[in-house]
């Protein structure tokens, strides 16, 4: 079966300048929309009902746009990684559940966070995040922009507007990228804004 596109969450993700090659998926209402729109699952991790965990082989991404600095990024190959673990925002043991998942990947000196925070996860009517090794330092840096997010769609004219959309994944936005890529956020959510708009601004190109 084809993947399919939710054009409502790729609007409003191009609507805020993130380019179409770092459109990355971090979260989903549920089950389905993982299948239907990010990629297919491998295997079921955890028991009980909903699943607790999963691993998902992803779908081919959008192809890598070089003149964008955020791809000279040590590591940044984590952003389309084909193998994801995605885990119930209800879920605790997710660190045995990533192990299981890719026994051979050392996370010994890595905490694992929730791409996108579980609080803001359930606000918006997610059952399912993504999950990805990053330091404990860059982890504690996402605090700030992680509670201007819960007190943003804590007001219910902003989770009106957003529920409007009816979107049933969610891309990463600058703040989430940074923290895939174990970079720390600063003190503001603006402190991120201004980092990240370079790294994804395009290079350019000598004639």
């Amino acid at each position: 079966m084809a993947f399919q596109i939710d054009h409502a969450v790729r609007a409003w993700i191009l609507g805020s300048g993130v380019p179409e090659n770092l459109h990355v998926p971090i979260a989903a209402v549920d089950k389905d929309a993982i299948c239907n729109y990010i990629g297919d699952i491998q295997l079921e991790l955890g028991r009980g009902t909903p699943t607790r965990a999963l691993l998902v082989r992803a779908k081919e991404p959008p192809p890598v746009d070089l003149r964008f600095p955020i791809w000279d990024i040590e590591g940044s190959k984590i952003l389309h990684d084909r193998m994801q673990v995605w885990v119930h925002v209800n879920y605790t043991r997710y660190r045995h559940a990533y192990r299981k998942a890719l026994p051979s990947e050392d996370i010994s000196d890595k905490i694992l966070s929730h791409t996108l925070n579980r609080r803001i996860a359930v606000l918006k009517g997610f059952q399912y995040t993504r999950i990805t090794p990053t330091s404990r330092s860059a982890n504690s840096s996402a605090a700030f922009s992680e509670c201007w997010g819960v007190e943003r769609y804590n007001k219910p004219s902003e989770l009106a507007a957003y529920k409007k959309r009816r979107a049933l994944i969610q891309y990463a936005d600058l703040a989430d990228l940074m923290l895939m890529l174990d970079m720390r956020l600063g003190g503001g959510v603006m402190d991120a804004v201004n980092v990240g708009q370079r790294l994804i601004r395009a290079r350019q190109v000598m004639p």
